[in-house]
């Protein structure tokens, strides 16, 4: 990230704290056996929006409404899915520095891709990991971001 959108997503993440982090929807599907063990695994995964993110249902409060989609393969054959979707409130304690940053797409971009991504990654890998459990299956450990 060059130094205009480090110090413009600094001036957002001062601008907003975080309210609540919320799952609205998990999904977990076996699609087929479980691989031996040990076996390599192959991972898939995206990290998408709900049209219209943020909503402002009041004018402090910023929701956002990321879903998670992951496919876990093994020799091209995918095994397991999982669906995430969360909710997650942020309260704006700055208003205008929150508005005027927010303009900015690159910062839009990195605080979306990178900020929110390393924020709800812990609890998609644990949704994960809980629906592989339920099903049945080994758990696969999902790599850390990097």
């Amino acid at each position: 990230m060059s130094g205009d959108v480090n110090d413009g997503l600094s001036r957002l993440l001062h601008s907003i704290e975080l309210q609540d982090i919320r799952p609205m929807a998990i999904h977990s599907e076996s699609l087929g056996p479980s691989p031996v063990q040990g076996s390599e695994i192959q991972l898939e995964w995206i990290q998408s929006f709900a049209d219209g993110d943020p909503l402002a249902p009041i004018p402090e409060t910023r929701v956002f409404r990321p879903k998670y989609d992951l496919k876990a393969a093994h020799d091209g054959q995918a095994f397991f899915k999982q669906q995430s979707i969360f909710a997650v409130a942020f309260r704006v304690i700055d208003i205008p520095t929150f508005d005027e940053v927010w303009m900015d797409g690159d910062i839009r971009k990195a605080f979306m891709e990178k900020q929110l991504q390393r924020t709800m990654w812990p609890l998609f890998r644990q949704h994960v990991h809980d629906g592989m459990s339920r099903l049945g299956m080994v758990p696969v450990p999902l790599p850390w971001l990097m």
